[in-house]
């Protein structure tokens, strides 16, 4: 709903008002976006420039070989093809689990169902810290300790995206899946043509929140890939900063590799996202 409606544009007072708002916001775009311009522009200054007293946006001199140095030297590029690989899969895998789980406990609702979706529930009590040791522990134990496959089966399902899934599912009509069953149609037959069609904004919505969180873990992928080739992103700039063994221009440069990915998917579905969060939350 708008906030001015056109017949009170007309009026001096709510222009004014129109004015300031633009303003605000305007000013208030600036205030968010100026520190990503600057986290991109210091990839290109020297480090004499980034730690000068001296305040100044735009480089001095341009220098391109930052972004090269930081993928040769620093092996980012090989930490990024490994973050966007534990991405497809974990996200593949929780959307693959939680969609057919929430199925279940949405539509087919067993007798047992409330009972699982209370264990579900149940889980999101324990933080992810309070479950690392006794999941490295049964991954010692079964030899896969430095595995990527490791990190993919320790997030291959999520409680959180269940029950989002569940309550979008429960919102979608009953008379579809009786009719589909008249038509012969299986329950997988039925998930597959009728409600993975519908559920188009909640699955972006799960999937951009699987995604950031696997962008973003690191402590589960430190402790279980002890092994340089197989770091993701974070654990990279945990190190470079932690052991300062890299210029501050670097550090920019792997900043920059880390946050243009999030902001690139999030602008490209931030409509489904708005679509899907609502529709989550509806019943009937």
């Amino acid at each position: 709903m708008a906030i001015i409606i056109g017949t009170e544009m007309k009026k001096p007072k709510e222009k004014f008002r129109y004015a300031f708002l633009m303003a605000f916001l305007g000013l208030w775009m600036v205030v968010q976006i100026f520190p990503l311009i600057w986290l991109f522009l210091g990839g290109f200054k020297t480090e004499n420039e980034l730690i000068s007293a001296s305040f100044h946006i735009l480089p001095k001199e341009w220098h391109f070989e930052n972004f090269v140095e930081a993928f040769k030297t620093y092996d980012i590029g090989n930490n990024f093809l490994n973050t966007l690989f534990f991405c497809a899969t974990i996200v593949c895998a929780q959307m693959i689990t939680s969609a057919l789980a929430a199925f279940s406990l949405g539509q087919i609702k067993p007798k047992c169902g409330p009972m699982i979706f209370l264990y579900i529930m149940g889980t999101m009590m324990f933080s992810g810290t309070t479950l690392m040791f006794p999941l490295y522990i049964m991954f010692s134990n079964l030899g896969m300790i430095g595995s990527k496959w490791t990190f993919v089966l320790s997030a291959s399902t999520s409680a959180y995206t269940i029950i989002l899934f569940k309550n979008f599912f429960e919102g979608i009509p009953r008379a579809l899946l009786e009719a589909a069953e008249i038509d012969g149609a299986s329950k997988l037959k039925t998930f597959l043509s009728i409600i993975l069609p519908l559920s188009k904004p909640i699955c972006v919505v799960c999937m951009m929140n699987a995604f950031i969180w696997v962008y973003n873990s690191f402590l589960y992928p430190l402790m279980l890939l002890p092994s340089e080739k197989d770091w993701t992103v974070m654990i990279r700039l945990y190190l470079v900063q932690k052991l300062n063994y890299a210029p501050q221009p670097i550090i920019y440069v792997m900043l920059t590799v880390a946050v243009l990915p999030i902001i690139l998917i999030y602008l490209f579905v931030q409509k489904h996202i708005a679509e899907g969060t609502l529709s989550a939350g509806i019943k009937g």
